[in-house]
């Protein structure tokens, strides 16, 4: 009875992993079908939430993806890799931080705006990396992107800071960062600055 049990689970875990092995494969810059990627993306989010277990193995492919290919995989690799980090207890998320934060200066920017608005995830699943985190938030503007597109990765660097901000030490820092934005020329980035400061106590 125990060997059949066994061998069940066994067949399980196989069964999880070649799923798992099937969505990765789907978000990457090999597959350009746009409806699969779609899927299996969201398929990802929801295990990296609810059984992050079953991804944590798989870290290494997620990296991967965000040291090259195209903005597509990159796209979906940040996201699940913030979903996970609150499950890491191994170190990954801080191994892979430089390649993670590397991709505010992506040529995409949607993947560099969504990477500056996760940095308030990872800052709150991590808390010994805020202060590496912030730093690197705080640097946007020496950041190698054009200036209106700069501007918009500081508009969602805003959303990431908002998450964590009651907690930081580099509260003036921040507002700063904020105070500059106002005269910004991007509506949004104006837009972001003012609600974030008014929020403060700041506007």
């Amino acid at each position: 009875m125990a060997r059949k049990q066994r061998a069940s689970r066994s067949e399980g875990s196989e069964e999880n992993r070649s799923e798992i092995t099937r969505w990765l494969q789907a978000i990457s810059p090999e597959n350009t079908n746009e409806a699969i990627r779609t899927r299996a993306f969201k398929a990802l989010m929801i295990v990296a939430r609810k059984d992050p277990d079953r991804l944590l193995a798989h870290w290494a492919d997620l990296d991967g993806l965000l040291r090259g290919g195209r903005a597509f995989s990159k796209f979906p690799a940040v996201h699940i890799l913030a979903a996970l980090a609150p499950a890491d207890d191994e170190g990954r998320f801080e191994r892979s931080f430089r390649a993670f934060f590397a991709l505010l200066e992506d040529e995409a920017v949607s993947v560099a705006s969504h990477v500056a608005r996760l940095a308030g995830e990872i800052a709150l699943a991590k808390p010994a990396l805020e202060p590496r985190i912030t730093r690197r938030l705080l640097a946007i503007d020496r950041a190698q992107i054009r200036p209106d597109r700069k501007d918009l990765v500081k508009a969602y660097a805003l959303e990431g800071f908002d998450r964590y901000f009651e907690t930081t030490s580099s509260k003036k820092n921040i507002l700063a960062f904020a105070e500059a934005m106002v005269t910004s020329k991007s509506p949004r980035a104006r837009k972001a600055a003012k609600e974030f400061l008014t929020s403060r106590g700041a506007g």
